[in-house]
């Protein structure tokens, strides 16, 4: 996913479907000066990791 798209994503009033490996993840934070973005597992609010941006797909409905 490039950079622009994750700040739209984040920034959106609207959930919008994204996926980490195959996960569904939430944005908590997208990292512009090192293209990374902080997330967590749907089911798992608690666990928070920092992923690249490259690494996140948004799913298509």
């Amino acid at each position: 996913m490039n950079k622009e798209r994750a700040k739209e994503i984040f920034h959106s009033p609207e959930m919008i479907d994204v996926t980490h490996e195959d996960r569904h993840v939430y944005i908590e934070e997208v990292i512009e000066r090192n293209e990374t973005a902080r997330i967590h597992p749907m089911d798992q609010p608690n666990i928070i990791q920092e992923v690249p941006l490259y690494a996140l797909k948004e799913s298509q409905r």
